[in-house]
């Protein structure tokens, strides 16, 4: 593997400096080059540093529409442990948000990188009672404050916060990132802190082969095939079944890796394929642009991570992707295996440390099927169902009375195209459909039917617009990052946009007239359905259409929310605020505290619904009439009110009784 993609470490004694090379345009044709002169122990690690730590996630994993953009570092699964800052500096950005980074602290450094400290449970006295005097000043939890250069300059080795489990976090640790002047993510651990240590190489859990045009097959199928690589005593990977392919085939692999003393998995920091021994793909993860995170959908299998969760790397380039972390052959990566012979296949797994894991198998020709094979008949009514991959439309049907596969009817706009079974498995027979040559409307194969409603193919990089009697919707320039063979039903007060499986670059506008009526149009929103699952999309009224956007595909549907949040307060008295606020619909969109008419600050945990409140001034006694007040997306409200009875007064004494009583 060559130099370009490991991204080694280099020391030079002359200068004393270490040198990181950073980015070395790992592309077709390098952007630039960051080379970053460091001294040896500039940055001190910002939790427990000296003493031996690991980490729970590490740069670039794999995240719901976004990479992992530094290191989780654990502490001891508590809060409350004191964050250092990593060098000298000056504190440029605070805020504070619901989810994501929860309380969060940047600081900008003289050698022009940014060191991010996230999740936070309390910031330190100075910090924090200017954070709370700013939420009091714009009456608001959530809040993204930019003080100035000179503000509050920091030493390394001073405590800023104390590490918590704020914002999105799924359990006490410290988010822990470096960033360069241009918001490029870089892997502190190139920075070499000895408080992590790594023996432990990556490994894999599956691999996955995708047929990407419809010709393509892998063993004698057209849909993709998952595999489980079993590990080696010397530590390689094997497959222990036979595969075959013909045609253009995409790689994908599910794999992880591990810091010593750590049971999480964390990303790979590189990915190798080679094809008959020559490189045709390799992945690097050691910094990439924070602002193109969401290109994940496309590096990332997005159907099958919406499906199963878990999340595949491709290991060649989708159309629409263009991150800067690859370096691939003139097939951008993918397999062609058209000549009928055997090839070898080899997959390496680099971490950060160097550590690798290999797998190599070899990749069958497909034997030709002359004849199609036979069905057993069955008296069962015949059942239909379809598949999208890549441009490939696959029907599978079971059922039929005779042992021939009928030849399915495929009704398009104008035309009916007869097409006959492309093969049959597990006595169920498969048809193929190109959809980059044809938009089906329905497909009918003897006397089952199935909608299949494709209505248009929508170009990425342009606007464009469907429209029918009851639905339009509306694609920006930036909506797509590949054609989309838009496929639209309506039901009621439901409709279906494509699939969820297909990953969206921006927002697209919605314009729906419902065909049923809504129990209270004040209160009825659009949700995404997925499964039991009702996410809020929310919109608004115009002319009895319901307009939204969304980033997402999939159905969508009018729900009605009638019932308020509920409100229960924990603890009221001269000390402390505390409730839980719940919403069982839309969501909370507010809560407000007010005593005795003025706004008080509540601290929100959404993980526990959890309020609590936060003075401005602490020896200031609540007391007097208390009201909250919970609002949820639908405009349903609840307000508790409560009368705190006033807080004791200290005994005063008479200065004069004191001194007759010493006579």
């Amino acid at each position: 593997m060559v130099e370009i993609v490991r991204k080694k470490l280099f020391y030079t004694s002359l200068a004393g400096f270490f040198l990181l090379i950073q980015w070395a345009g790992f592309g077709q044709k390098p952007d630039k080059t960051i080379l970053k002169a460091v001294q040896p122990g500039y940055f001190l690690f910002p939790i427990m540093p000296g003493e031996a730590n690991s980490l729970s996630g590490g740069l670039g994993d794999l995240r719901p529409n976004h990479f992992h953009a530094g290191i989780d570092i654990r502490t001891a699964q508590r809060e409350g442990l004191d964050v250092y800052a990593a060098a000298d500096g000056y504190i440029s950005r605070i805020a504070v948000f619901t989810g994501g980074y929860g309380n969060v602290v940047f600081i900008k450094h003289p050698n022009g990188l940014t060191t991010v400290y996230g999740h936070l449970k309390t910031l330190n006295d100075t910090l924090g009672q200017y954070l709370r005097a700013e939420q009091y000043k714009k009456q608001t939890f959530e809040i993204d404050l930019r003080p100035e250069p000179n503000q509050f300059p920091v030493k390394k080795g001073q405590i800023i916060a104390l590490s918590g489990n704020t914002g999105g976090s799924g359990g006490p640790h410290l988010h822990f990132e470096i960033r360069d002047d241009k918001n490029n993510l870089l892997n502190p651990l190139l920075f070499g802190f000895e408080e992590i240590e790594d023996n432990v190489p990556p490994f894999f859990e599956r691999i996955a082969l995708q047929p990407l045009t419809p010709t393509s097959r892998v063993n004698g199928q057209a849909g993709r095939l998952a595999l489980t690589p079993v590990r080696q005593s010397n530590g390689t990977y094997v497959l222990t079944q036979p595969v075959s392919a013909s045609g253009l085939i995409g790689l994908e692999v599910l794999a992880h890796d591990r810091t010593s003393g750590s049971p999480f998995k964390n990303g790979l920091t590189c990915i190798e394929i080679q094809l008959d021994d020559q490189e045709v793909f390799a992945y690097n993860m050691n910094n990439f642009p924070n602002e193109e995170t969401r290109l994940i959908n496309l590096h990332m299998n997005y159907g099958i991570e919406q499906l199963t969760g878990q999340r595949f790397h491709r290991c060649y380039i989708a159309d629409g992707n263009t991150l800067n972390l690859y370096r691939y052959d003139q097939r951008q990566g993918k397999l062609p295996l058209f000549d009928g012979k055997p090839h070898e296949v080899r997959i390496t797994l680099y971490d950060c440390f160097q550590h690798t894991t290999s797998l190599r198998f070899t990749v069958l020709p497909e034997t030709e099927n002359a004849v199609l094979g036979k069905l057993t008949p069955s008296k069962s009514p015949t059942v239909l169902s379809s598949s999208v991959e890549e441009n490939t439309l696959i029907i599978r049907a079971r059922n039929f009375p005779t042992a021939e596969a009928p030849t399915a009817q495929v009704f398009m706009k104008n035309a009916v195209m007869g097409l006959g079974a492309s093969y049959i498995r597990a006595n169920e027979a498969y048809y193929i459909i190109d959809l980059q040559k044809n938009l089906p409307d329905s497909v009918q194969i003897g006397k089952a039917v199935l909608p299949l409603n494709f209505r248009k193919r929508i170009l990425p990089g342009k606007a464009d617009t469907y429209r029918d009697s009851s639905i339009t919707v509306a694609f920006g320039p930036e909506s797509l990052y590949d054609t989309l063979h838009l496929a639209v039903s309506t039901t009621g007060n439901r409709l279906t946009i494509n699939q969820g499986t297909i990953a969206l670059k921006d927002h697209i506008e919605v314009d729906f007239i419902p065909a049923e009526p809504v129990e209270d149009p004040r209160k009825t929103q659009m949700y995404l359905i997925n499964g039991k699952r009702r996410y809020y999309v929310g919109g608004f009224w115009k002319n009895n259409h319901f307009q939204f956007r969304s980033r997402q595909l999939g159905t969508f549907q009018l729900l009605t929310d009638p019932n308020p949040p509920t409100v229960k307060f924990l603890r009221k008295d001269h000390t402390a605020l505390v409730a839980t606020v719940k919403d069982d619909l839309s969501g909370l969109d507010t809560v407000r505290a007010m005593v005795n008419g003025e706004w008080i600050l509540m601290q929100y945990d959404y993980k526990r619904a959890l309020v609590w409140s936060d003075k401005l001034d602490p020896a200031k006694p609540f007391e007097g009439s208390v009201v909250l007040e919970a609002k949820d997306r639908a405009g349903n409200v609840t307000t508790v009110t409560v009368l705190l009875p006033p807080a004791p007064r200290p005994m005063t004494v008479d200065s004069s009784d004191v001194r007759e009583n010493e006579k």
